[in-house]
C-alpha cells in the first residue's frame, strides 16, 4: 500500500463539497422534487443489507460493540457508546466477515463536467502537469512520482480559486 497525497484529497474534497452544495440548491424546477431535482440526482434508499454485512454486524454486535439503527433501519456503530479499543478489538475479530468493496458508482454528468473544468483551471494556473478526472468517478490523482507541486499552499490557493465557481459554472442553482 502506498501512500497518497494530501493536497490533491483536499482539492478534490474541496470541488465535491462545492458542487454538492451547489446542487443542494437546485430543486426549483422541478416541483414538488427534492434537493438535486433537474440536475439529474434522484434521492434514493440504501439498499437492504447484505447476508455478509449482516453477517459482519452480528460478529460486532457478539464482540461487545453498541450498535444503532439508522432513520432507514440499516445497522450502524454507535460511536458514542464503544470504546475505541473494544472497536478496533472486534473489527479485528470480525474483519474476515467485511463486504468486498463496492466498485465506485459513476459520477454525475455534472461533477464530471465541473472536475474537468477545475482541471483545466488548475492547468491553466501554473499546475499544467494536473491529471484530467477518471471519467468514471471524477477524482484527478496525479502518480505519486508527480504529487510533489501538490502539496504546495500555492496549490491550496490555486484549488481553491479553481472551486470556488468563478470558472465557467453553468450548473443551474451553481
Amino acid at each position: 500500500m502506498h501512500a497518497r497525497p494530501a493536497v490533491p484529497r483536499f482539492a478534490a474534497a474541496a470541488l465535491l463539497t462545492s458542487l454538492l452544495v451547489s446542487l443542494a440548491g437546485t430543486g426549483c424546477s422541478v416541483s414538488g422534487a427534492g434537493p438535486g431535482a433537474g440536475a439529474g440526482l434522484t434521492e434514493e434508499k440504501s439498499p437492504a443489507p447484505s447476508e455478509q454485512e449482516r453477517a459482519y454486524y452480528d460478529c460486532l454486535a457478539e464482540n461487545g460493540v453498541v450498535l444503532e439503527n439508522r432513520d432507514d433501519g440499516l445497522l450502524r456503530v454507535d460511536k458514542d457508546h464503544n470504546a475505541d479499543a473494544a472497536l478496533v478489538g472486534a473489527q479485528g475479530e470480525c474483519v474476515a466477515l467485511l463486504p468486498d468493496e463496492a466498485p465506485p458508482s459513476p459520477a454525475p454528468a455534472a461533477l464530471l463536467a465541473k472536475a474537468k473544468r477545475f482541471s483545466a483551471c488548475v492547468r491553466e494556473n501554473g499546475f499544467p502537469e494536473y491529471p484530467d478526472p477518471d471519467p468514471t468517478t471524477g477524482e484527478a490523482e496525479p502518480a505519486d512520482d508527480r504529487a510533489g507541486p501538490y502539496r504546495t499552499t500555492e496549490f491550496v490557493t490555486t484549488a481553491e480559486k479553481c472551486s470556488s465557481g468563478d470558472v465557467g459554472d453553468d450548473i443551474a442553482g451553481g
